[in-house]
């Protein structure tokens, strides 16, 4: 368990280094084990069933992100500024759910089923659909607040946006077909699942209070007020065209509906509607999740240089681990946040390694 010095430490670099974009030593750098954003493995036993249901979800099934990890994390590294965290179990494909596709569960994994048939039954379904997702989501989120640990935030889950629900509940080929033969219907559609993400977020924060004056994210950072990090991964697979006339609009309204902390995920195996995303009103900058099979650091450096001179940058590093101290010393240290694996940095002096090479001239 961190002490609140510690704590208010790397909330200092979030506030002046990230959110004011104020020169400091060093930007806030959280280490992550990889293993906590695979949460299957928050299951205490093998599930019996194919299918899960709102009632098995129970503290007695699924551990925590704190009681897997964070509550022993600082055996081995305690001096970076990744913030303990603890969400709805983020396995469960929550507004997918909503929406009334079956959480199918695999060893591994757990993965919504889609079950709208045709595009003309979309325009018909109930979004939400009458189930009890939704409580249950709130249940743990009361539950979580509840018994939050002194340097534990409680953190929305993965929340999905309109584009990934829609292509949960038709399928992903379907989804496409549909962009292309009917765009008003999908936008249609969009719009009622935005209401569903906007009712959730409503919800997360009418129990969740501020702790040191903010609010935390299953990212590790600290934000001075509400925040989330949304996304729309499956126009990774789209033109920016589609994104932009589609759903943009959508991510507007949570902007303006949340306020001036809202982020948005990207991949950089799918990241070309990134411009789109930088003019959305208000946006307060973007994270992009590393792929060792995307562009590399050094190939990317262009694009995170362009995002830091308009905006601010998360940087989540899992692959290209190597180029990342060239990268960062070419690299604006306002705005940005750096989240790096844990099987790269694996102790205090490792860690101090990184920031005297890159940071110490």
């Amino acid at each position: 368990m961190r002490d609140r010095a510690q704590l208010e430490e790397s909330i200092e670099r979030f506030r002046d280094g990230f959110w004011g974009r104020k020169g400091t030593p060093r930007p806030p750098i959280g280490i992550c084990n990889d293993r906590i954003f695979m949460p299957i493995n928050f299951l205490r036993r093998p599930f019996p069933e194919h299918v899960v249901t709102p009632e098995d979800v129970k503290p007695e099934l699924v551990m925590t992100e704190y009681e897997y990890w964070f509550n022993e994390r600082d055996r081995d590294l305690s001096c970076d500024d990744l913030l303990a965290f603890s969400a709805p179990w983020r396995a469960i494909p929550w507004l997918e759910a909503c929406c009334g596709c079956s959480v199918r569960y695999a060893e591994g994994s757990l993965a919504p089923g889609h079950f709208v048939g045709s595009i003309d039954e979309l325009e018909t379904v109930p979004i939400p659909r009458r189930n009890a997702w939704f409580e249950c989501m709130r249940r743990q989120t009361e539950w979580l607040e509840n018994q939050a640990p002194s340097d534990c935030w409680i953190s929305p889950s993965i929340l999905r946006g309109p584009s990934d629900i829609l292509a949960a509940m038709r399928g992903m080929t379907d989804f496409f077909m549909d962009l292309h033969d009917n765009p008003r219907a999908i936008r249609k559609a969009a719009g009622r699942v935005n209401q569903l993400l906007l009712e959730a977020l409503d919800m997360h924060f009418s129990i969740v209070k501020p702790k040191l004056g903010g609010y935390g994210h299953i990212y590790g950072y600290w934000a001075p007020g509400k925040t989330i990090v949304i996304q729309e991964d499956a126009m990774g697979m789209a033109s920016p065209a589609a994104y932009q006339d589609i759903f943009m609009e959508y991510n507007e309204e949570v902007v303006k509906h949340l306020g001036q902390y809202v982020l948005f995920h990207l991949h950089t195996t799918g990241y070309k509607h990134y411009k789109n995303v930088l003019r959305i009103p208000g946006i307060a900058g973007l994270e992009m999740s590393i792929e060792g099979m995307g562009p590399s650091l050094l190939q990317l450096l262009p694009v995170f240089r362009e995002i830091l001179e308009e905006s601010r940058l998360v940087l989540f590093v899992g692959g290209y681990f190597e180029q990342l101290p060239e990268v960062l010393r070419k690299l604006p240290r306002e705005g940005l946040y750096l989240v790096i694996s844990g099987g790269r940095i694996r102790s205090d002096q490792e860690f101090r390694q990184l920031i005297s090479s890159v940071w110490s001239h």
